[in-house]
């Protein structure tokens, strides 16, 4: 059930939106203030999924009450009403992130496709909650790595490949798995600083996988605590010449025990593990420098960047050319939209 908050001075308007909005399926109202400062303190103590908010009110404009309640609840609802059409009150409702400026009167076909609308993103969201999780529990990290670009699509396309609602939104998604899989207190792995350095998608992308690799990681430590120090290992000297028998060495694990509890946490062998966290450094690297394949071959102990070159094309399925062309474009689309927001 979807909790619902209105906010309003006018007893007749609350009255007549709270019967509205309890007739439509799945929605149900929490509460009702007359005030910006009482919408504020429910808004702290109810953790509404919506708010439909008066813009004219005694103490404190509606616009004032949504931005301290986006500060409070950074992914609630927020629909502004008002009585008045006038283009200053809607320029800051969308400066602030409102959601939907509505003119009173509403009608109830408008609140129904209101909530309606919004219920069909949530269940859609959910879905792509419910895959992440299907690629976690599958203990396949190989497939995981594989599934990426599908991942990356589904989570665009919820956000309505808005760069904002690309990054909103996967920290919502984000928070979810981090409670579900009982890791919240091991975040600042994934804390790379790489928004502002690439386009949304591109942040996404590293973003996601260094979320999915932690709760991997997270996962198969549960079951072998003596994997921990073989991640950090490999963290620790990722960009060198390592494989097996030093990762054997360092966790003082048989060969045949550490390929065994690797094959069964993560579904791979410990050098397609390294492998992969290596096509992601290099994917990096890539993305934030101007270094050449030979460079980067280098950089991560390929002695040879044709064998480099012949691993990046086997998991990443594309060549490295096709990459960088990739994030050019990206790049090039990020830019062109930047442009078009300063006008």
């Amino acid at each position: 059930m979807f909790e619902v908050l209105i906010v309003d001075d006018e007893p007749l308007m609350r009255e007549a939106l709270a019967r509205m909005i309890n007739m439509v399926e799945d929605f149900e109202v929490c509460g009702v203030a007359e005030t910006g400062t009482q919408a504020v303190a429910k808004v702290q103590q109810d953790h509404p999924d919506i708010v439909f908010m008066d813009v004219v009110m005694p103490d404190e404009n509606g616009i004032r009450a949504a931005q301290k309640i986006r500060e409070i609840l950074p992914h609630v609802t927020i629909y502004l009403v008002s009585a008045y059409n006038t283009f200053d009150f809607a320029k800051e409702a969308i400066h602030i992130g409102v959601d939907e400026y509505l003119l009173k009167p509403l009608s109830f076909s408008r609140v129904k496709r209101l909530l309606e609308s919004f219920r069909g993103l949530k269940q859609r969201r959910n879905l792509t909650f419910d895959h992440l999780c299907d690629e976690v529990d599958s203990r396949d990290y190989g497939a995981m790595y594989h599934d990426l670009p599908k991942l990356i699509e589904d989570i665009k396309k919820e956000s309505w490949y808005a760069p904002e609602e690309i990054i909103d939104y996967y920290y919502i998604i984000e928070d979810k798995l981090f409670a579900h899989y009982g890791c919240l207190n091991e975040t600042n792995y994934v804390n790379r600083p790489a928004g502002k350095m690439l386009p949304a998608e591109r942040w996404l992308a590293f973003r996601l996988y260094a979320t999915l690799d932690l709760i991997y990681r997270h996962n198969a430590v549960m079951l072998y605590p003596v994997m921990k120090k073989s991640f950090q290992y490999i963290d620790d000297h990722i960009e060198e010449n390592i494989g097996l028998r030093e990762v054997r060495e360092n966790s003082g694990l048989s060969q045949g025990y550490l390929s065994r509890i690797f094959k069964k946490t993560l579904g791979i062998s410990v050098m397609t593990y390294i492998h992969l966290c290596r096509m992601m450094q290099a994917k990096w690297y890539f993305c934030v420098s101007g270094d050449s394949v030979t460079d980067v071959a280098y950089r991560l102990s390929y002695n040879e960047s044709s064998y480099f070159s012949k691993l990046f094309k086997k998991y990443e399925n594309m060549t490295i050319s096709q990459y960088k062309k990739m994030i050019r474009e990206e790049k090039k689309k990020a830019k062109a939209q930047n442009t078009i927001g300063k006008k």
